[in-house]
């Protein structure tokens, strides 16, 4: 009796951690179930900006168009063809104050025979924010100036996105370097922004973007809470465990923003890439290289579908990094099966 009673607890002690545990996954490889959509999902990509100088770094894949000018009509109107094959919505193009950043816009919007359509990623970089000198007075004049003068030009165009009518701008960065943590207040800066823009009659949809990834979203919820949506926008990851099982790892840290974004009235988009392989630009990199197997990718698909908000808004970082290889514009190496990849993942027809 005495021997059925000690069994009787062992089971009952093992039960109850069982019941403690029951939400955790099996494992940390566990296979990502295909997710089928029934209408279609908004999809976006970086786009890289590349001249000579650029072209003069080495690069992981050959790209079919050869070592072009994202400057000339050309190139970027076979970008934008390419685009529409991949069932693309929108290229993102950084907007960073610099002598390029106008003249690549002016590119896209040229003779444009495409449906794939244009959002800004506003970079607050140029106007030199500090601790010592945050982004109030006369830097929150400058933004406020530059992003009308940019409304005004391209976001009540027929070329430029929009969600709900609402034209959609990244602002970036939203993590602040640890030696700049004061430097710039989002609870305060994004509702000046935005009621700036809506007295110029421009009602956007702000999405804010921070330039990593494995962050705890609560690390970043006060800034997360101003703004309508977050994108962590680079998954690259020198951590083994994380390279070995990473759309397992992405899918469980995905649903840890969502639940945390949800809870804050604020979209979760889920950013993605084909393949990731910097090794051969950066040859000294610790960072791991992933995928770039159709594998590899639909799986990635399929955990940005099952996380991501009602507004069914992805991107994928790049169209054409070539340098980060994850890259989506036909190369020598894979032709256009991402392209076609793609529009099957995020597009019924």
């Amino acid at each position: 009796m005495k021997h059925l009673f000690i069994i009787g607890t062992i089971a009952m002690l093992f039960l109850g951690c069982k019941k403690e545990d029951q939400h955790l996954p099996p494992d940390f490889n566990y296979p990502i179930p295909a997710v089928q959509i029934t209408e279609n999902v908004n999809v976006g990509a970086y786009y890289t900006s590349y001249t000579a100088a650029d072209w003069a770094k080495k690069y992981t894949y050959t790209p079919l168009q050869g070592e072009y000018n994202s400057l000339l009509p050309a190139p970027m109107d076979q970008n934008r063809q390419w685009a529409d094959l991949a069932g693309l919505d929108f290229f993102i193009f950084n907007w960073n104050g610099t002598a390029s950043s106008n003249p690549l816009l002016s590119s896209f919007v040229t003779d444009r025979k495409s449906k794939v359509k244009m959002v800004i990623n506003y970079n607050i970089a140029h106007l030199s924010v500090s601790n010592t000198a945050p982004l109030t007075g006369g830097k929150l004049i400058t933004m406020i100036s530059e992003l009308n003068s940019l409304a005004t030009t391209h976001f009540s165009k027929d070329y430029y996105f929009q969600i709900n009518g609402k034209p959609v701008i990244l602002i970036t960065p939203l993590n602040l370097a640890a030696s700049a943590t004061t430097s710039v207040n989002y609870t305060t800066v994004i509702p000046e922004v935005r009621a700036a823009l809506k007295a110029s009659g421009f009602d956007v949809y702000i999405v804010g973007e921070i330039t990593s990834g494995w962050l705890p979203p609560q690390r970043y919820a006060q800034a997360a809470k101003a703004v309508d949506a977050v994108n962590l926008s680079n998954w690259s990851t020198s951590n083994y465990d994380q390279s070995v099982f990473f759309n397992a790892y992405s899918d469980q840290n995905w649903k840890n923003w969502t639940d945390s974004t949800s809870s804050w009235k604020v979209d979760f988009v889920p950013c993605i890439f084909p393949g990731f392989n910097d090794k051969v630009s950066t040859p000294a990199s610790k960072l791991y290289n992933l995928g770039r197997t159709a594998d590899f990718y639909n799986d990635y698909c399929s955990v940005a579908k099952s996380n991501m908000s009602a507004k069914r808004l992805v991107i994928i970082n790049s169209w054409n990094n070539f340098q980060m290889g994850t890259s989506l514009e036909p190369t020598k190496e894979y032709g256009t099966s991402y392209l076609e990849m793609t529009r099957k993942q995020f597009k019924i027809n």
